[in-house]
């Protein structure tokens, strides 16, 4: 048994820190960044919202091109008999600001169609991992690198949120910008990033320890049993956590537990609160995506006790690997996905924060153009992001379309695998500069950003 004197668990803020920071550095939490620039002070309110589509989202059926030659040759590869051919009189269509050919909404994504129509809703045309500018010559006779493990789920679903193509990274974009807001949140210990979807990779960072936060609602770490708060057993876990402890590994446990704790009591009220003016919009949806938004709405609402200037957010919707029966399940995700995120929207607005907050999805990868057996689609590549939000300069689709051929210029095959022509770097950038960071900062966040000579699209404000 040690002999060594116990250290007692009264911490200041700043040894707190400190001590967080030296337990990262022996492999407990991860490995810290040794030279942090602390962000300048902001004066404002901002919020990221990021969303991960799992599973690989069908961009070709979430938006179609609705010209006449485009929708031809979109019926004829995905016919009638594959069960995907959604049709031209059923779609929704739109009319980008800067591209000339218009789209068309699948049918279940009205609430798509009027933001943006509106201008709130932007599309980032064929997104997805690069490790360098790309194409179908490159990749396939002049060496160009491919990202690790390419058509792999959870590979690819790791890469998209680490924001790192060879999967060498332990920490997630999300986490980086957390760790990157120090400077702007300074003195306050409420977790600014915050996860509804579980300790995923995105909200891992150096110096960051995000808060989890239950999709059906909050209760405090102490209460397995109900809803209800527990005095007697709250009081009784602070007795223990307040007892002393003779190794760092009992250091760590004890202030990671004492950390939940004080989040939850600043977060519990906000949830119970009868008076959210947030709810009203989620009215009616009984779904996953809209119960985790309406909790990230509901943290959002409560700012004023949480006390932070900058948060970031990350949700999570199953179920878009979609190889057999994607016209019973896609149309479902879709729905339920466009609901909340108009929902989500229209609350910030009701919040006084309609440009305060941006929203955006990331999928694994997009679906092959050319159906699969089963009434399904295999691994694609590149894919439709959408960002949403009043500080979005919606209304248009950025970026470059991929010709839609299959064994054509920009299909890595002959199945309809379109090579990204915007890498994920080049969707995040504009954002994290709108959100106030410094280019010092995108290089932390984005590590490959450099292999990319332009990334400013200009779909933010």
């Amino acid at each position: 048994m040690s002999s060594r004197t116990p250290v007692p668990m009264s911490l200041s803020s700043q040894q707190r820190r400190r001590l967080l920071k030296a337990l990262a550095a022996t492999g407990i939490l991860a490995a810290v960044e040794r030279n942090v620039a602390l962000a300048q002070s902001a004066p404002d309110y901002k919020a990221l919202v990021g969303i991960l589509l799992w599973g690989g989202n069908d961009g070709e059926n979430t938006l179609i091109r609705f010209d006449a030659a485009g929708y031809q040759n979109y019926a004829a590869i995905r016919t009638p008999a594959s069960g995907l051919s959604v049709p031209q009189a059923q779609l929704l269509p739109i009319q980008p600001v800067r591209v000339a050919l218009p789209f068309g909404f699948h049918p279940a994504c009205a609430p798509f169609k009027s933001l943006f129509d509106e201008r709130k809703l932007a599309v980032i045309a064929n997104m997805g991992m690069l490790v360098q500018p790309s194409t179908k010559a490159g990749l396939n006779t002049q060496g160009q690198p491919k990202p690790a493990n390419l058509f792999s789920h959870s590979d690819q679903q790791f890469s998209m949120q680490t924001a790192d193509h060879a999967q060498l990274l332990k920490t997630g974009w999300g986490g980086r910008i957390a760790d990157r807001l120090a400077g702007i949140n300074a003195g306050n210990l409420f977790p600014a990033l915050t996860s509804t979807a579980g300790l995923r990779a995105f909200v891992s960072g150096s110096t960051t320890i995000p808060l989890t936060v239950p999709r059906g609602g909050y209760q405090n770490v102490s209460n397995t049993n109900s809803f209800s708060f527990d005095a007697l057993h709250e009081a009784g876990l602070r007795e223990v956590l307040g007892e002393t402890s003779r190794n760092v590994y009992e250091i760590a446990a004890q202030l990671l537990a004492d950390e939940g704790m004080a989040a939850t009591s600043v977060i519990k009220p906000i949830f119970d609160s009868p008076n959210s003016i947030v709810n009203p919009f989620f009215e009616g949806m009984n779904n996953d995506i809209a119960d985790q938004l309406r909790g990230i709405a509901r943290i959002i609402e409560g700012r004023g006790q949480v006390g932070l200037k900058r948060q970031v957010f990350f949700a999570q919707q199953f179920d878009y690997d979609t190889h057999a029966q994607q016209p019973n399940r896609h149309p479902r995700l879709l729905a339920d996905l466009s609901s909340a995120m108009r929902a989500f929207v229209d609350a910030m607005v009701a919040l006084g924060l309609s440009d305060k907050v941006t929203t955006f999805t990331i999928s694994d990868f997009g679906r092959t153009f050319k159906p699969s057996t089963g009434q399904g689609t295999d691994h694609g590549w590149g894919n439709y992001g959408f960002v949403a939000g009043g500080a979005v300069n919606g209304g248009d689709i950025y970026g470059t379309l991929p010709i839609q051929a299959l064994n054509g210029p920009d299909d890595f095959g002959n199945d309809g695998r379109w090579i990204p022509t915007t890498s994920l770097e080049q969707f995040a950038a504009p954002m994290l500069r709108w959100y106030g960071m410094s280019e010092g900062d995108l290089s932390y966040i984005l590590p490959n950003i450099g292999a990319f000579p332009t990334t400013s699209l200009g779909f933010m404000a």
